[in-house]
């Protein structure tokens, strides 16, 4: 201990990052004691709607964050407790201004969603809002909702002998040999559709179009929005 009754500490890199993540647990762990920090994900949900409350916090965490922002000097390990006072202030201002700006930006990704759709009359296909003061689009991006033929269903639909005219049949085997020289073996058999004898069973009228609409399922649809370069 020094004179000023303030202890000295000399941190690795390694020590450092355990003494962050350490601090993180310690505020976010329900042990029964009073929670100093809140948890992120509360803290993204109280800020997912901005009103006149949540606004003066908003604007308290910036300037809280202003004060302390470059105060931990990085550049060295050695630390006094004040500097790791001064750590602790920082990381924590810094953190709640990064989940009050995450629930915001998901707030307004989901409400430029939403107009979106409103617009295209439909949830599921791509659309966008333009900006031509900024040269910018806010685009709903779709993914998914592709049909692909489930073998199973497939197997279930077609005879033996149509199934095994369309599809690849594959095995593997796995020999695993232990070191008292005693031999596993396991043989799996899988099949995959085979396109091109799809195409020309089906040419042949052997195979329906109905049953490979009615052996197909459709991938789980999801959108995004990206804020992108409007194109010349």
């Amino acid at each position: 201990m020094s004179k000023d009754n303030k202890q000295d500490y000399a941190f690795d890199d390694d020590a450092l990052e355990q003494l962050e993540k350490d601090f993180v647990e310690a505020m976010e762990n329900d042990d029964g004691h009073t929670q100093i920090l809140p948890t992120r994900a509360s803290v993204k949900r109280k800020f997912l709607n901005l009103d006149g409350a949540n606004l003066i916090e908003v604007t308290s965490a910036l300037e809280n964050l202003e004060e302390v922002l470059g105060n931990t000097d990085i550049t060295h390990k050695y630390l006094t407790e004040s500097g790791v006072d001064e750590l602790v202030e920082e990381l924590v201002a810094v953190r709640k201004v990064n989940d009050i700006l995450s629930a915001r930006e998901d707030s307004l990704k989901t409400f430029a969603k939403d107009v979106i759709s409103w617009y295209q009359g439909d949830p599921d296909v791509n659309g966008s809002l333009s900006s031509l003061k900024h040269k910018l689009k806010i685009s709903k991006e779709i993914r998914g909702g592709k049909l692909s033929i489930d073998i199973d269903l497939l197997r279930k639909r077609l005879t033996g002998e149509q199934f095994s005219n369309v599809t690849n049949k594959i095995v593997t085997i796995v020999e695993t040999t232990t070191p008292d020289g005693k031999m596993d073996e396991v043989i799996t058999t899988t099949y995959v559709v085979n396109e091109k004898f799809l195409e020309a069973e089906m040419v042949k009228g052997n195979i329906l179009s109905e049953d490979i609409f009615l052996s197909s399922v459709q991938s789980k649809i999801t959108s995004a929005i990206y804020l992108r370069e409007m194109e010349n």
